[in-house]
């Protein structure tokens, strides 16, 4: 079983996908793949301005309702085991130009 923590920016390009309820569905239902939440990742989900739109529908409210839906039942808790690979993966987003925290 794969299990997986999704960056917020994958949210962010699932609820812009043409069939993203499909693709949403999908993953719910696969066995073999899980999306598991982190409390970092749904802050700065939640951190989106409120005024920010997808056509009529407000974005923050889309994503956190994606990210709930994804993770339901399946939370980490802040442990080394996550730490680690963050600050790995964090250090590389900086050394390929990423700017923000």
């Amino acid at each position: 079983m794969l299990k997986v923590i999704f960056d917020t920016n994958i949210y962010g390009r699932l609820i812009e996908e043409p069939k993203s309820s499909e693709i949403i569905s999908k993953i719910r239902i696969d066995n073999e793949f899980k999306v598991y939440g982190f409390h970092p990742i749904r802050k700065e989900l939640r951190d989106m301005p409120k005024s920010s739109k997808l056509g009529k529908i407000g974005k923050r409210n889309l994503l956190l309702s994606v990210y709930d839906t994804l993770t339901a039942g399946k939370y980490l808790h802040d442990s080394i085991q996550i730490n680690k690979p963050a600050l790995k993966f964090y250090n590389s987003y900086r050394q390929f130009g990423g700017i923000r925290n």
